[in-house]
Protein backbone atom coordinates (compact mmCIF):
# COMPACT_ATOMS: atom_id res chain seq x y z
CA UNK A 1 0.00 0.00 0.00
CA UNK A 2 1.30 3.24 -0.84
CA UNK A 3 1.25 5.62 1.90
CA UNK A 4 1.80 10.09 1.54
CA UNK A 5 1.58 12.84 -0.97
CA UNK A 6 0.39 11.32 -4.51
CA UNK A 7 2.30 13.49 -7.63
CA UNK A 8 0.50 11.71 -10.18
CA UNK A 9 -3.61 12.59 -10.80
CA UNK A 10 -6.21 10.58 -13.17
CA UNK A 11 -6.28 12.78 -16.11
CA UNK A 12 -9.95 11.40 -16.89
CA UNK A 13 -11.01 12.56 -13.55
CA UNK A 14 -9.46 16.15 -14.20
CA UNK A 15 -11.14 16.24 -17.65
CA UNK A 16 -14.31 15.42 -16.09
CA UNK A 17 -14.77 18.52 -13.97
CA UNK A 18 -13.26 20.73 -16.22
CA UNK A 19 -16.21 19.95 -18.54
CA UNK A 20 -19.45 19.82 -16.03
CA UNK A 21 -17.75 21.77 -13.01
CA UNK A 22 -16.55 25.05 -11.99
CA UNK A 23 -14.24 25.55 -8.42
CA UNK A 24 -16.05 28.33 -6.40
CA UNK A 25 -14.70 30.65 -4.92
CA UNK A 26 -14.73 31.57 -1.30
CA UNK A 27 -15.05 34.95 -0.77
CA UNK A 28 -12.63 37.34 1.18
CA UNK A 29 -9.71 34.37 1.38
CA UNK A 30 -7.22 33.30 -0.68
CA UNK A 31 -8.40 30.94 -3.93
CA UNK A 32 -4.73 29.58 -4.49
CA UNK A 33 -5.22 27.95 -1.34
CA UNK A 34 -8.51 26.44 -0.02
CA UNK A 35 -5.45 24.84 2.92
CA UNK A 36 -6.75 26.04 6.11
CA UNK A 37 -2.54 26.33 7.81
CA UNK A 38 -2.80 28.51 11.04
CA UNK A 39 -1.02 31.70 10.57
CA UNK A 40 -1.23 34.78 12.82
CA UNK A 41 -4.74 34.82 14.09
CA UNK A 42 -7.29 33.76 12.33
CA UNK A 43 -8.60 34.66 9.12
CA UNK A 44 -12.29 35.85 8.89
CA UNK A 45 -14.54 35.59 5.64
CA UNK A 46 -17.49 38.78 5.78
CA UNK A 47 -17.64 41.82 5.97
CA UNK A 48 -16.75 43.09 9.59
CA UNK A 49 -19.20 46.17 9.51
CA UNK A 50 -22.85 45.69 9.23
CA UNK A 51 -22.93 42.25 9.72
CA UNK A 52 -26.03 40.05 9.02
CA UNK A 53 -26.40 35.94 9.62
CA UNK A 54 -26.49 34.10 6.50
CA UNK A 55 -28.71 31.22 8.13
CA UNK A 56 -31.41 33.24 10.22
CA UNK A 57 -31.00 36.19 8.11
CA UNK A 58 -30.71 38.20 11.45
CA UNK A 59 -28.27 41.60 11.31
CA UNK A 60 -26.65 43.28 14.37
CA UNK A 61 -29.77 45.51 15.23
CA UNK A 62 -31.40 42.28 16.19
CA UNK A 63 -29.14 39.40 16.94
CA UNK A 64 -25.09 39.12 18.85
CA UNK A 65 -21.58 38.68 16.68
CA UNK A 66 -19.32 38.41 19.78
CA UNK A 67 -18.33 34.99 19.85
CA UNK A 68 -15.99 33.28 17.00
CA UNK A 69 -18.02 31.14 14.31
CA UNK A 70 -15.44 28.81 12.66
CA UNK A 71 -16.43 28.12 9.28
CA UNK A 72 -15.44 24.44 10.04
CA UNK A 73 -15.51 22.60 13.45
CA UNK A 74 -12.95 23.09 15.66
CA UNK A 75 -13.32 19.13 16.47
CA UNK A 76 -11.77 18.83 12.92
CA UNK A 77 -8.83 20.85 13.34
CA UNK A 78 -9.68 24.02 12.44
CA UNK A 79 -7.71 26.92 13.60
CA UNK A 80 -7.27 29.12 10.68
CA UNK A 81 -10.69 30.52 9.41
CA UNK A 82 -13.86 32.09 10.92
CA UNK A 83 -17.05 33.53 9.54
CA UNK A 84 -18.51 37.07 9.81
CA UNK A 85 -21.62 35.09 8.23
CA UNK A 86 -22.90 33.24 12.03
CA UNK A 87 -25.03 35.16 14.42
CA UNK A 88 -23.94 34.00 18.43
CA UNK A 89 -27.61 32.48 18.10
CA UNK A 90 -27.65 30.01 15.59
CA UNK A 91 -23.38 29.47 16.51
CA UNK A 92 -24.74 27.94 19.64
CA UNK A 93 -27.54 26.24 17.94
CA UNK A 94 -24.87 24.80 15.57
CA UNK A 95 -22.58 23.85 18.31
CA UNK A 96 -25.36 21.83 20.44
CA UNK A 97 -27.79 20.41 18.17
CA UNK A 98 -25.70 18.94 15.00
CA UNK A 99 -21.63 19.75 15.63
CA UNK A 100 -22.03 17.71 19.07
CA UNK A 101 -23.19 14.62 16.49
CA UNK A 102 -20.28 15.15 13.93
CA UNK A 103 -17.50 15.37 16.51
CA UNK A 104 -19.54 11.90 18.10
CA UNK A 105 -19.82 10.20 14.71
CA UNK A 106 -15.65 10.59 13.95
CA UNK A 107 -14.35 10.36 17.37
CA UNK A 108 -12.96 7.00 16.40
CA UNK A 109 -10.50 8.71 13.74
CA UNK A 110 -10.10 11.80 15.31
CA UNK A 111 -8.66 10.44 17.99
CA UNK A 112 -6.33 7.67 16.33
CA UNK A 113 -5.67 10.33 13.82
CA UNK A 114 -4.52 13.21 17.14
CA UNK A 115 -7.06 15.99 15.56
CA UNK A 116 -6.31 18.84 18.04
CA UNK A 117 -9.71 19.63 18.40
CA UNK A 118 -12.12 22.41 20.77
CA UNK A 119 -10.81 20.67 24.10
CA UNK A 120 -7.35 18.92 22.27
CA UNK A 121 -6.98 15.92 21.18
CA UNK A 122 -10.34 13.39 22.03
CA UNK A 123 -9.40 10.38 23.99
CA UNK A 124 -10.73 7.27 22.38
CA UNK A 125 -12.34 5.07 25.19
CA UNK A 126 -15.55 2.55 25.28
CA UNK A 127 -17.52 0.03 26.53
CA UNK A 128 -18.77 -3.09 25.28
CA UNK A 129 -21.39 -5.64 25.83
CA UNK A 130 -20.77 -7.80 28.72
CA UNK A 131 -22.44 -10.33 30.68
CA UNK A 132 -20.05 -10.96 33.45
CA UNK A 133 -19.29 -7.23 33.79
CA UNK A 134 -18.78 -5.92 37.51
CA UNK A 135 -18.37 -2.83 39.43
CA UNK A 136 -14.57 -4.29 39.96
CA UNK A 137 -14.42 -3.47 36.07
CA UNK A 138 -11.99 -0.36 34.49
CA UNK A 139 -14.02 2.65 33.74
CA UNK A 140 -14.32 1.73 29.68
CA UNK A 141 -12.98 -1.92 28.33
CA UNK A 142 -11.15 0.09 26.12
CA UNK A 143 -9.26 2.54 26.66
CA UNK A 144 -6.29 3.89 23.87
CA UNK A 145 -3.76 6.55 24.84
CA UNK A 146 -0.51 8.48 22.64
CA UNK A 147 2.83 7.95 24.34
CA UNK A 148 5.45 10.13 22.18
CA UNK A 149 3.04 8.91 19.58
CA UNK A 150 3.03 5.45 20.03
CA UNK A 151 -0.57 4.14 20.43
CA UNK A 152 -1.45 2.54 24.12
CA UNK A 153 -3.79 0.26 24.34
CA UNK A 154 -5.20 -1.46 27.18
CA UNK A 155 -8.39 -3.70 26.98
CA UNK A 156 -10.33 -5.82 29.04
CA UNK A 157 -9.36 -9.88 28.15
CA UNK A 158 -13.11 -9.73 27.77
CA UNK A 159 -12.86 -7.75 24.27
CA UNK A 160 -12.87 -9.94 21.48
CA UNK A 161 -11.70 -9.88 17.82
CA UNK A 162 -14.83 -8.08 16.45
CA UNK A 163 -13.21 -4.73 18.35
CA UNK A 164 -9.75 -5.38 18.84
CA UNK A 165 -8.36 -7.62 16.07
CA UNK A 166 -4.23 -8.53 15.78
CA UNK A 167 -2.83 -10.10 12.64
CA UNK A 168 0.34 -9.84 10.16
CA UNK A 169 1.60 -6.59 12.18
CA UNK A 170 -1.66 -4.75 12.59
CA UNK A 171 -3.91 -4.27 14.61
CA UNK A 172 -7.71 -3.22 13.80
CA UNK A 173 -9.88 -1.20 16.44
CA UNK A 174 -13.57 -1.18 16.26
CA UNK A 175 -15.43 1.18 17.80
CA UNK A 176 -18.82 1.99 17.86
CA UNK A 177 -19.86 5.13 16.62
CA UNK A 178 -20.69 7.44 19.33
CA UNK A 179 -24.73 8.86 20.31
CA UNK A 180 -25.72 10.67 16.97
CA UNK A 181 -28.59 11.41 14.81
CA UNK A 182 -26.95 10.41 11.11
CA UNK A 183 -29.06 13.35 9.97
CA UNK A 184 -27.66 15.68 12.43
CA UNK A 185 -24.05 14.79 10.81
CA UNK A 186 -25.33 15.27 7.45
CA UNK A 187 -26.54 19.00 8.19
CA UNK A 188 -22.99 19.84 9.94
CA UNK A 189 -21.22 18.65 6.61
CA UNK A 190 -23.37 21.03 4.62
CA UNK A 191 -23.79 24.01 6.72
CA UNK A 192 -19.88 23.93 6.22
CA UNK A 193 -20.09 24.45 2.41
CA UNK A 194 -22.97 26.57 3.01
CA UNK A 195 -20.56 28.88 4.86
CA UNK A 196 -17.83 29.24 2.42
CA UNK A 197 -20.40 29.99 -0.26
CA UNK A 198 -20.42 33.36 -2.72
CA UNK A 199 -23.23 35.18 -1.08
CA UNK A 200 -25.45 34.77 -4.13
CA UNK A 201 -25.52 31.49 -4.04
CA UNK A 202 -27.41 31.88 -0.99
CA UNK A 203 -31.01 32.53 -2.08
CA UNK A 204 -30.61 29.27 -4.28
CA UNK A 205 -30.07 27.01 -0.88
CA UNK A 206 -33.36 28.92 1.27
CA UNK A 207 -34.77 25.84 1.69
CA UNK A 208 -32.10 24.25 2.60
CA UNK A 209 -30.50 26.90 5.24
CA UNK A 210 -34.42 26.12 6.88
CA UNK A 211 -33.82 22.38 7.20
CA UNK A 212 -30.60 22.80 8.97
CA UNK A 213 -31.88 25.38 11.25
CA UNK A 214 -35.08 22.72 12.43
CA UNK A 215 -34.21 21.04 15.34
CA UNK A 216 -36.40 18.13 14.24
CA UNK A 217 -34.49 16.15 11.94
CA UNK A 218 -35.74 14.77 8.69
CA UNK A 219 -34.44 13.77 5.30
CA UNK A 220 -34.75 17.10 2.96
CA UNK A 221 -35.64 14.53 0.24
CA UNK A 222 -38.92 12.53 -0.29
CA UNK A 223 -36.85 10.71 -2.78
CA UNK A 224 -33.39 10.82 -2.08
CA UNK A 225 -30.88 9.16 0.27
CA UNK A 226 -28.16 11.97 2.04
CA UNK A 227 -24.96 9.97 0.62
CA UNK A 228 -21.47 10.78 2.13
CA UNK A 229 -18.59 9.05 0.03
CA UNK A 230 -16.09 9.13 1.63
CA UNK A 231 -12.07 7.84 0.94
CA UNK A 232 -9.51 6.99 3.43
CA UNK A 233 -6.06 8.08 3.77
CA UNK A 234 -3.51 5.75 4.82
CA UNK A 235 -0.64 6.63 6.97
CA UNK A 236 -0.10 8.72 10.41
CA UNK A 237 -0.76 12.59 9.94
CA UNK A 238 -0.48 12.81 5.91
CA UNK A 239 -2.75 15.11 5.40
CA UNK A 240 -1.67 17.69 8.20
CA UNK A 241 -4.01 20.35 7.78
CA UNK A 242 -7.97 20.45 6.06
CA UNK A 243 -8.71 21.13 2.91
CA UNK A 244 -11.77 21.83 1.13
CA UNK A 245 -13.51 22.55 -2.50
CA UNK A 246 -16.75 23.38 -3.51
CA UNK A 247 -17.55 22.59 -7.24
CA UNK A 248 -20.54 23.90 -8.86
CA UNK A 249 -21.95 22.90 -12.42
CA UNK A 250 -21.48 24.53 -15.14
CA UNK A 251 -24.43 26.57 -16.89
CA UNK A 252 -24.38 24.49 -20.23
CA UNK A 253 -24.95 21.37 -17.88
CA UNK A 254 -28.46 20.36 -16.49
CA UNK A 255 -28.18 16.67 -15.76
CA UNK A 256 -25.54 16.74 -12.85
CA UNK A 257 -25.99 17.70 -9.37
CA UNK A 258 -25.99 21.38 -9.09
CA UNK A 259 -23.44 21.67 -5.98
CA UNK A 260 -20.69 19.46 -4.83
CA UNK A 261 -18.46 19.71 -1.71
CA UNK A 262 -15.40 17.82 -0.81
CA UNK A 263 -13.41 17.81 2.21
CA UNK A 264 -10.15 16.20 3.21
CA UNK A 265 -8.77 15.74 6.31
CA UNK A 266 -7.32 13.65 9.32
CA UNK A 267 -7.02 10.01 7.91
CA UNK A 268 -10.07 10.32 5.22
CA UNK A 269 -11.86 12.92 2.07
CA UNK A 270 -15.71 13.44 2.31
CA UNK A 271 -17.47 14.40 -1.09
CA UNK A 272 -21.34 15.33 -0.77
CA UNK A 273 -24.07 16.35 -3.34
CA UNK A 274 -24.97 19.95 -1.28
CA UNK A 275 -28.94 19.29 -1.31
CA UNK A 276 -31.88 21.50 -2.67
CA UNK A 277 -36.02 20.16 -2.81
CA UNK A 278 -35.23 22.02 -6.52
CA UNK A 279 -33.05 18.90 -7.37
CA UNK A 280 -34.30 15.86 -9.75
CA UNK A 281 -31.10 14.22 -9.95
CA UNK A 282 -31.31 10.84 -8.26
CA UNK A 283 -28.92 9.41 -6.21
CA UNK A 284 -27.40 7.55 -8.73
CA UNK A 285 -26.07 10.49 -10.67
CA UNK A 286 -23.52 11.48 -7.35
CA UNK A 287 -22.65 7.67 -6.87
CA UNK A 288 -21.44 7.78 -10.64
CA UNK A 289 -19.14 10.93 -10.57
CA UNK A 290 -15.79 10.72 -10.18
CA UNK A 291 -14.02 11.16 -6.50
CA UNK A 292 -12.33 14.69 -6.81
CA UNK A 293 -8.13 14.54 -7.22
CA UNK A 294 -6.75 14.88 -4.17
CA UNK A 295 -3.19 14.96 -3.40
CA UNK A 296 -3.07 11.97 -1.44
CA UNK A 297 -3.29 7.99 -2.03
CA UNK A 298 -5.93 6.84 -0.77
CA UNK A 299 -7.49 2.75 0.16
CA UNK A 300 -10.48 2.21 1.43
CA UNK A 301 -13.40 3.76 -0.79
CA UNK A 302 -17.28 3.56 0.92
CA UNK A 303 -20.51 5.70 1.09
CA UNK A 304 -22.30 6.27 4.19
CA UNK A 305 -26.10 6.79 4.38
CA UNK A 306 -26.94 9.18 6.55
CA UNK A 307 -30.75 9.89 5.86
CA UNK A 308 -31.63 8.64 9.45
CA UNK A 309 -33.12 9.98 12.45
CA UNK A 310 -31.73 7.42 14.40
CA UNK A 311 -28.09 6.02 14.34
CA UNK A 312 -28.00 2.10 14.37
CA UNK A 313 -26.42 1.22 17.48
CA UNK A 314 -24.06 -1.75 16.36
CA UNK A 315 -22.50 0.62 13.35
CA UNK A 316 -19.07 0.63 14.23
CA UNK A 317 -16.24 2.64 12.87
CA UNK A 318 -12.77 0.91 11.98
CA UNK A 319 -9.01 1.61 11.50
CA UNK A 320 -6.33 -0.28 10.83
CA UNK A 321 -2.61 0.29 12.26
CA UNK A 322 0.37 -1.01 11.07
CA UNK A 323 3.35 -1.87 13.38
CA UNK A 324 7.18 -3.66 13.71
CA UNK A 325 6.38 -4.63 16.82
CA UNK A 326 3.89 -4.54 20.26
CA UNK A 327 4.99 -5.37 23.54
CA UNK A 328 2.96 -6.49 26.40
CA UNK A 329 3.08 -3.59 28.89
CA UNK A 330 2.49 -2.30 32.25
CA UNK A 331 1.04 1.60 33.06
CA UNK A 332 4.55 2.80 34.34
CA UNK A 333 6.52 1.23 31.99
CA UNK A 334 8.96 3.64 29.70
CA UNK A 335 8.73 3.89 26.33
CA UNK A 336 11.68 4.75 23.96
CA UNK A 337 10.34 4.80 19.93
CA UNK A 338 13.23 3.59 17.99
CA UNK A 339 14.00 5.56 14.77
CA UNK A 340 12.02 4.60 11.82
CA UNK A 341 10.28 2.07 14.00
CA UNK A 342 6.33 1.62 14.56
CA UNK A 343 5.24 0.12 18.00
CA UNK A 344 2.36 -0.54 20.14
CA UNK A 345 2.32 -0.94 23.61
CA UNK A 346 -0.73 -3.31 24.68
CA UNK A 347 -1.52 -4.20 28.09
CA UNK A 348 -4.79 -6.68 28.80
CA UNK A 349 -6.15 -6.98 31.97
CA UNK A 350 -9.04 -9.39 33.41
Amino acid sequence: MKVGIKKEVDSNTVQYYESFYDVVRTPDFDEKSRLLIPNHGMNTIGCSKNKICRFCGKGEDEVNFKKIAHVFPESIGNNALASNYECDVCNQFFGNIIENDYANFFSLYHSIMQVDGKSGIPKCSFKIPCLIRTNECAKYCVDIDFKDSIPSIRKCREVNDQYIKCMNNSMTISKPVGKHCPIAVFKAIVKMAITVMPIEEIPIFSDTIKWILNPEHSNLYNNKKLLVRYKMIPGFNVTKYPHYVLFKRKKTVWDKPYMLFNLTYGCFSLFVEIPRNSDNCPNSEFINIPFPEIPFYTSTEGTWDLSKKDGDKNFKHSITLSFDNMNECTEDVEIRQEKGKKRIMFKSES
